[in-house]
């Protein structure tokens, strides 16, 4: 019998799942009707951006009339912003199209079909995991995207009128179809995981907003690799430097992010290249979480390898865009950065976490496998997070920031177990109680006393009280305590923290102990 090859990865007609989408969602009726809708609400955008744009000028003594040599002069000097505008508008249809309806689309026709057990039965086909993927990737925000590539016209006749160089817009697009890609693979791993589909595709659109809106803001408070994942700043810097007219005339809507460049060690990027890079790696990591839930609906969503390399990635970046600013940034960002970190390995370690059915047959599989202990691997991402909160702090000390005393070995083991200890006990707890038993635990022993003593320190005059207490009971802000004790003298004689933190640590530490054996102990009485 002869085995035909089975068709390329990107070879989408042939693809069964792309083509099953293609059929339900690409009906002619329904497709021409949004066609022409997409068409007549585009151009009158456009049309209406330009004009307000020529209108706000010095339209109200010029008449609109192309037979003028007035109209002329005036409609050359201004031509360029005005169609660049016009651009911009269309470019906006395109984004709300794509990756807020489109990673909708997505997010809830996975979770639709999850629950429907469509996913089970595409699990007895023979397509591979990445064929299965990447139909259901292109497939699903197909009407979306194909109503965007419609809107392309537009974008041309901006180009033709206003004199846009293509080349610029090629580069645009190439970084919104990445972004595009990203989101929608955020909103195929939230269906995947989350089986509500209105909730699924509620969350995903959330997402969207926050990489867009949000977080953008928090490259102005030192926390940079979040605020690249929009795309807003590399469009704005692709114009910017292919615009010559862009910068001057468009400050008020962030000229000078777009004109900036991103320094990263020792060498300097692209605002632009910056991003696509960051949202290409992302994008590879959302899909390799997909090829791995394909593969085995029961695996931990990276593995140990992918969530330790995923886990270097993060910090790798995180630390090299900070590093060179800690001559504008203060000892509060170092304090909110271990604070960070701690939170940070939290979740690496949480992604290390096997079930107890996984960790039954966790013999028959490899040293990496998701049922074996993951204890070393444990070690070895809290040495990252530890190591790079200790390299941010050292290099502050070099540039003068956090004038703190010397920094001795009693100090970095110091501040290294305010971030170890508090994830051992989270992976003994969760290793030993399970997920939704340590969410709760977590709350009432991390959370809960964390809000009581903010209110608290809001309340007393003096911060020197039973709320450092409970605020050294939290294992959350844990690193940031033991940074103000040790390396923060001035407000550490107001705020002493040592006596109350040494006494959480120690009882975070003879619970990890407990928690951890008494997890052993289960898994070998069944």
């Amino acid at each position: 019998m002869n085995n035909t090859a089975a068709p390329s990865l990107w070879n989408l007609p042939a693809n069964p799942v792309f083509q099953r989408y293609a059929v339900s969602l690409l009906r002619p009726v329904r497709l021409t009707f949004y066609m022409v809708a997409c068409q007549l609400l585009t151009g009158f955008i456009w049309a209406v951006t330009v004009l307000v744009y020529l209108r706000l000028q010095d339209l109200d003594r010029i008449n609109l009339d192309f037979s003028t040599h007035e109209f002329k002069t005036f409609f050359d000097s201004n031509k360029q912003l005005a169609f660049l505008n016009g651009w911009l508008a269309v470019l906006i249809v395109q984004g709300l199209l794509v990756i807020l309806k489109g990673t909708f689309s997505v997010a809830t026709g996975v979770a639709r079909e999850g629950n429907e057990g469509m996913m089970e039965g595409m699990d007895l086909t023979p397509m591979s995991p990445s064929r299965k993927a990447m139909g259901q990737l292109l497939g699903l925000p197909l009407l979306e995207n194909l109503l965007a590539v419609s809107l392309i016209p537009w974008a041309i006749l901006s180009a033709v009128f206003g004199g846009l160089s293509l080349v610029m817009m090629g580069k645009v697009y190439l970084v919104f179809a990445t972004s595009a890609l990203f989101h929608h693979s955020i909103g195929l791993v939230a269906g995947t995981l989350i089986r509500q589909k209105i909730l699924a595709g509620t969350l995903s659109q959330i997402s969207v907003l926050m990489l867009h809106l949000i977080l953008p803001s928090c490259g102005s408070m030192g926390v940079g690799i979040i605020s690249h994942f929009g795309m807003k700043s590399a469009i704005l810097a692709i114009i910017a430097r292919e615009t010559s007219s862009f910068e001057s005339n468009f400050e008020k809507l962030g000229s000078s992010l777009a004109s900036s460049t991103v320094e990263f060690f020792g060498w300097e990027f692209g605002v632009a290249g910056y991003h696509w890079l960051i949202t290409a790696s992302s994008l590879a990591i959302l899909l390799w979480i997909l090829l791995r839930r394909w593969h085995d609906r029961e695996s931990l969503l990276l593995g140990k390898i992918g969530t330790t390399l995923a886990a270097g990635w993060i910090l790798i970046f995180t630390c090299g865009e900070l590093i060179p600013r800690l001559t504008h940034l203060s000892s509060a960002m170092t304090y909110g950065f271990g604070i960070v970190m701690g939170i940070l390995n939290l979740i690496f370690i949480s992604l290390l976490i096997p079930s107890m059915p996984r960790r039954l047959t966790a013999r028959k599989e490899p040293w990496w496998g998701d049922g074996r202990e993951a204890l070393p691997w444990v070690f070895g991402i809290s040495l990252m997070s530890i190591s790079a909160w200790l390299l941010l702090i050292h290099s502050a000390r070099e540039n003068d920031v956090s004038n703190s005393p010397p920094f001795d070995a009693g100090t970095y083991l110091y501040l290294a177990c305010s971030i170890f200890i508090p994830s051992i006990t989270w992976y003994s707890l969760v290793l030993w109680q399970g997920w939704q038993k340590a969410l709760r635990i977590g709350f009432i022993f991390g959370v809960l006393p964390l809000m009581v003593a903010i209110i608290g320190l809001l309340v007393y005059a003096s911060p020197d009280g039973w709320p450092k207490w409970l605020l050294a009971m939290s294992g959350l802000v844990m690193p940031g305590l033991a940074f103000t004790d040790r390396l923060l003298p001035k407000l550490g004689n107001d705020f002493n923290v040592s006596y109350p933190l040494i006494i959480s640590a120690s009882l975070h530490a003879v619970a990890a102990i407990y928690m951890f054996y008494s997890a052993h102990r289960m898994l070998r009485s069944r």
